[in-house]
């Protein structure tokens, strides 16, 4: 049972360093096979209804 702690301790100092901070590979390749969501500008995932606010805001604006 140590060696399991000791290996997920491993791993999230690998993750999230020494200083508590999360450390984020980057990629300039995309993979076609991934069907994760990606959040918009907005932090909405896409799909996501927005706030009836937004859309009055949006309206206005166009107008």
């Amino acid at each position: 049972m140590r060696s399991i702690a000791r290996a997920h301790l491993s791993q999230l100092i690998e993750m999230f360093g020494a200083d508590g901070c999360l450390r984020v590979a980057t990629s300039s390749e995309t993979d076609p096979d991934d069907s994760s969501p990606v959040a918009t500008p907005d932090r909405r995932e896409p799909g996501e209804p927005k706030e009836q606010e937004e859309e009055q805001e949006e309206e206005e604006e166009r107008s």
